[in-house]
């Protein structure tokens, strides 16, 4: 073979090689950069997690702050320095067993900078105006002061607010924090964290266990993560906290590391979070299964090319072609791969890695424009039960035809992501009040439309929280938040609806979580009482029932009235196993008084929408019926007007079913849910009620009488039993009596009676 046929078979040969190199070199480097992205998307939402969680506990300790600085009892201990009444060390324990809030104290300072009342010291009377710069400002000029700084603890938030009474400075209220609770929270979230405080404050930190530091910096955790703390110490400690100065990502031996640096009020370090995440829970399958495939592509393609080369080597424009092919080729999967990264791979939405930075970025250009922008945060309602119904790949079809209709229902600009699950968020650029209601009413009417997939027809609708850029915050995180806590006040009003922010949400939202907790100890602990509220027939002065009442008294808690505690545990379905204590216990008590040989009369009983709707419903009745021995002639269910006409249609089919037991129906609160007398008619009921309101200002009020005397008339024409709710006066059971209402309920007679009360009341009036 001479030389020159050689070197036209290795010629070829040497080109793939180089060819394929490049392939690889420029294949493995988009996959390593794809990869170094993912990384530093989890290490930047460990620091976005981070500075939320700071935010949250410094807008809860403000709150505190400015809650108990208009305490009056607070404000008369100052005004008479006596301090023995005041007691908040409770106040912090029960904060710690029911909230996030861990390690809150409180301290009180008189107007003169002495120190009044210390939740966390018995020590008083010093004077904290030399050691406490603070202080001073304060007394100078009140106004609330709000820091993180360093004590001789460790560091701590800190809240001040002024105390007035009659516009006269009297004093200042202080709540302190630690740092505890949010570690723990990031633990939770498998962010491990390591908090330090910098070596300057060493000899400062004078009431510090001396064996916890590294390097002179302390470490605040008292359960440090052994692997990450390990990985700090193999290294200078200069070394991790700067790893991150020069934009890249920080890596251990086995994970993503992300440094927050918490600066004084001097731009100057105080502390350091050193975070990690482990390397093992990060998903990069999609990222190598497209670079595994885009290996597939291109080997089958030099493989092709070499083939093709040799048939055409002397046709060299065939191999510019192919070059060119092979270029368009790696550019096509170099997108894929970056539109996989900020993409959604169910729905094709925008992910939540890039919606946040778009959202930051629309944040810069309005602020520097003064133009608009608000959030749109859209949760699913009760979608868990679809899953567990019809499983996942269904939910999975439904969350695509939802991402579908909500792209329909915004303009080209705006930006629809998926969260998570069934979360959703929507940027809405540059639209007025208007423009912003219809596209969400849009998002509602289309949602609650019914969506067909695979012989199923699902009925679903959707809850909705809006904040607004800048009114609602002028960072991503603090607006995202916000339209979260719309989101969960629109679900508590009764979902498929939506909210603006507003900034009580957050302690409404608080003070939820406190009452659903308690609420479900009551549960455990029989913490429920039920009272009763004799009904009376007027014209003869007989008993002819009682309507069952329950009350609430927790140890924790005090008093919760139902008014506060009912609406909870509707949204909770906390109530379905209310209903069912207050029919078994009600029941048990007067079954106990009929073996005493006392006439029981009727029970009345309230019954929830949530217990409607539940398919044990007969089944809970009969079983209670079975195991007290209650007459069910005896028993009346009480349903409110707005319940049943809620879904008409159906609670005729479940009262029905109730009636075939041989139990009675009433409807409660009767004209003020706007029922259809088609309705009424229709529905197998056996007693309207009507509702306190209307009654109140019998005779006097014009409108009253109007309504009083058209459900009366409505009642006799129908040949239905009436009785009227909340009579007080004389002059309101006279005039019932004389329009033909003879039965009342109310405080005239009797106020809610306990069980031991209220056998004595049938006693003496049975007798």
């Amino acid at each position: 073979m001479n030389s020159v046929n050689l070197s036209r078979l290795l010629f070829p040969i040497f080109l793939l090689l180089l060819i394929a190199s490049i392939g690889y070199i420029l294949i493995t480097s988009k996959n390593e950069a794809l990869i170094d992205e993912r990384y530093l998307e989890i290490s930047k939402n460990m620091k976005t997690h981070l500075e939320s969680l700071i935010k949250e506990k410094q807008d809860a300790i403000l709150q505190m702050s400015l809650a108990m600085s208009q305490d009056q009892k607070i404000k008369n201990a100052l005004l008479s320095k006596d301090s023995l009444n005041i007691n908040l060390k409770e106040f912090s324990l029960k904060l710690k067993n029911n909230t996030n809030l861990k390690n809150i104290w409180f301290q009180i300072v008189d107007a003169e900078g002495k120190s009044f009342y210390r939740s966390f010291s018995n020590k008083t009377g010093d004077s904290l105006v030399k050691a406490r710069s603070d202080i001073d400002k304060m007394i100078k000029d009140p106004q609330i002061i709000t820091s993180i700084s360093a004590g001789k603890f460790a560091i701590s938030f800190k809240t001040m607010v002024p105390i007035y009474e009659n516009d006269i400075f009297i004093g200042m209220f202080e709540t302190l924090g630690m740092f505890d609770s949010i570690i723990q929270k990031m633990q939770e979230n498998n962010e491990h964290t390591i908090m330090l405080i910098d070596k300057s404050y060493k000899d400062q930190l004078v009431y510090v266990d001396k064996t916890k530091f590294i390097q002179n910096y302390f470490i605040v955790n008292d359960k440090a993560d052994e692997k990450l703390l390990d990985y700090i110490k193999a290294y200078s400690i200069e070394a991790v906290i700067n790893c991150e100065d020069n934009s890249t990502v920080c890596l251990s031996p086995h994970s993503v590391v992300s440094v927050y640096k918490l600066n004084d009020e001097h731009g100057k370090p105080m502390a350091y979070f050193i975070m990690s995440y482990n390397l093992d829970e990060i998903n990069l399958n999609d990222i190598f299964q497209v670079r595994n495939i885009l290996f597939l592509v291109f080997g089958g393609l030099l493989f092709v090319g070499y083939i093709l080369f040799l048939y055409f080597q002397s046709k060299k424009n065939l191999i510019k072609n192919l070059n060119f092919k092979l270029e368009d080729l790696v550019k096509s999967k170099t997108k894929e791969l970056t539109y996989l990264a900020h993409h959604d791979a169910l729905t094709g939405l925008t992910n939540r890695f890039l919606f946040l930075e778009i959202v930051k970025n629309t944040i810069e250009s309005a602020k520097r424009h003064n133009s608009k922008f608000s959030i749109l945060f859209l949760d699913l309602d009760r979608f868990k039960d679809i899953n567990d119904t019809y499983g996942h790949y269904m939910g999975d079809l439904l969350l695509k035809s939802v991402a579908k209709r909500l792209k329909s229902c915004v303009r080209a600009e705006d930006i629809v992501c998926r969260l998570a699950g069934d979360e959703f968020a929507i940027l809405l650029k540059n639209v007025d009040d208007d423009g912003l209601l219809a596209i969400v009413e849009k998002i509602i009417h289309s949602i609650g439309q019914s969506i067909e997939l695979q012989n199923n027809v699902f009925n679903i609708t959707i809850s909705i929280g809006i904040s607004c850029f800048p009114r609602d915050g002028s960072d991503v995180d603090i607006l995202m938040s916000n339209a979260d806590t719309a989101m969960y006040k629109a679900k508590e009003i009764g979902r498929d609806t939506y909210q603006f922010y507003d900034k009580k949400m957050s302690e409404s939202a608080l003070n939820r979580v406190i009452l659903e907790k308690n609420l479900k100890i009551a549960l455990q602990e029989n913490q429920f009482e039920a009272f009763y509220q004799p009904q009376i027939d007027t014209t003869t002065g007989e008993i002819i029932g009682a309507e069952a009442l329950i009350r609430w008294n927790s140890p924790k808690l005090g008093f919760v009235s139902p008014a506060d505690f009912i609406p909870v545990a509707e949204q909770t379905k906390l109530i379905i196993k209310i209903d069912l204590w207050m029919m078994r216990e009600t029941m048990n008590q007067l079954m106990n008084f009929q073996k005493c040989g006392i006439d029981i009369k009727k029970l009345s009983l309230n019954v929830s929408a949530k217990q409607l709707e539940s398919k044990e419903m007969i089944a809970d009745l009969k079983n209670i019926l079975k195991e007290t021995g209650f007459d069910a002639s005896r028993l009346d269910l009480e349903i409110t007007e707005r319940e049943m006409m809620k879904n008409p249609e159906a609670t005729i089919v479940i009262i029905n079913e109730i009636k075939k037991l041989g139990i009675s129906i009433s409807i409660d609160d009767f004209g003020t849910g706007h029922s259809s007398l088609a309705y009424i008619k229709r529905l197998p009921i056996d007693k309207l009620k009507i509702d306190k309101s209307f009654v109140d200002e019998l005779p006097h009020d014009k409108e009253d009488v109007a309504i009083v005397r058209s459900v009366i008339s409505i009642a006799k024409n129908l040949q239905i039993d009436i009785i009227a709710e909340g009579v007080e006066t004389h002059e309101q059971r006279d005039f019932l009596l004389l329009e033909g209402c003879p039965k009342i309920q109310g405080y005239f007679y009797s106020k809610p009676l306990n069980a031991n009360d209220y056998k004595e009341f049938l006693l003496k009036h049975n007798i």
